[in-house]
């Protein structure tokens, strides 16, 4: 048996994410349900129900 310790590398591991990826999803992700709720309850809803 070797002493030698390896050193962690840097770039992630193969099938691995980057730091962060899981954060900027989940705010492009608030983001869209936001902009979803402000479209639904601030245009759709005043305009009423569609009238043939």
């Amino acid at each position: 048996m070797s002493d030698e310790h390896r050193q962690p590398s840097s770039e992630p591991a193969f099938g691995g994410h980057p730091k962060g990826t899981l954060a900027i999803v989940g705010i492009y992700g608030l983001l869209f349900a936001l902009g979803w709720l402000y479209l639904y309850f601030f245009v759709f809803v005043p305009r009423g129900a569609l009238t043939p």
